[in-house]
């Protein structure tokens, strides 16, 4: 049976253990989360054991909420020009993949990584090589290319970049996309304007990538359209009109996705931040105020 509304979630802690997501996500009344499995800043982690396995699988059965997606640590970065960078990736997306594969989570989400001042061909050209060179993910287990706004010459600004990459690397059947809309808006799609969603929804099917998107990140943008800086804001007070969150929601195509927040916590209260952006998204989906 389809859903008339896609599962809604956010990005959430997992300070005290990986297993203590689901009872955050069922807290804040998301039907799905995204998580990292390990400190987002280091290249590897400590080993999960079989108790951490056997209690996240418990409390996702308990509360209902699943963990769709683990976005891998920032460091990892397949378009260095350092060897050893791209080395330690390697070893590092290893690690994370057999994380989610372990936990049975889904999606693996990856930035491309940036090129440096080396040419967008080098950099594309050195994903794809990591890529082929590691091979088949674990069953049951997706990488998910997301694009970005573009800043610090990171790859995968556009859909024809993420084509590129997809093509360069062999087009494998477990890499696939996701996209967030801060950084559509923020590398020059104005997904606020009826043309500029279309533009984007045209070069999707031009380019093969429609088929090819798994999920989505739903954030509002500090950064004004074009500007490849990227900043998320809170749903409705950023640059990015309502009527762009209510396309994305209500696309045929994207309803059944996973739609997770990547909004700032401010410092303020983790759940009372996420609790507004997902009552600000289902306001829009009911088809409240657009924002602004």
């Amino acid at each position: 049976m389809k859903r008339k509304t896609p599962p809604l979630g956010a990005h959430v802690s997992v300070a005290g253990g990986v297993h203590t997501a689901p009872e955050r996500g069922r807290r804040i009344g998301a039907d799905v989360v995204q998580i990292f499995s390990k400190h987002n800043t280091r290249w590897m982690g400590k080993a999960l054991e079989e108790d951490d396995v056997r209690a996240f699988r418990e409390e996702t059965d308990r509360t209902g909420v699943s963990v769709v997606a683990i976005h891998c640590a920032y460091l990892i970065n397949l378009a260095s020009s350092k060897e050893t960078v791209r080395t330690r990736s390697l070893y590092a997306l290893e690690d994370e993949a057999s994380r989610a594969s372990m936990l049975g989570v889904p999606y693996l989400v990856m930035h491309p990584g940036s090129c440096g001042e080396d040419p967008a061909e080098t950099g594309i050209a050195r994903i794809a090589e990591g890529l082929r060179t590691f091979g088949r993910f674990p069953k049951g287990v997706t990488l998910l290319l997301e694009n970005t706004a573009g800043q610090g010459n990171s790859l995968g600004r556009t859909m024809g970049e993420l084509k590129e990459l997809l093509d360069a690397a062999g087009t494998p059947p477990d890499v696939a996309v996701c996209l967030d809309s801060a950084h559509l808006f923020e590398s020059g799609y104005d997904i606020g304007a009826e043309e500029g969603w279309e533009r984007l929804l045209e070069e999707m099917r031009s380019f093969g990538i429609l088929p090819r998107v798994r999920m989505w990140h739903v954030n509002d943008s500090k950064s004004a359209a074009g500007s490849h800086v990227d900043r998320h804001e809170h749903i409705g007070l950023g640059k990015i009109p309502g009527s762009a969150f209510r396309r994305i929601l209500t696309q045929k195509g994207f309803k059944e996705l996973p739609m997770v927040l990547e909004t700032p916590k401010d410092g303020e209260d983790e759940f009372e931040m996420d609790l507004r952006n997902l009552a600000a998204l289902r306001e829009i989906l009911a088809g409240g105020p657009e924002g602004s």
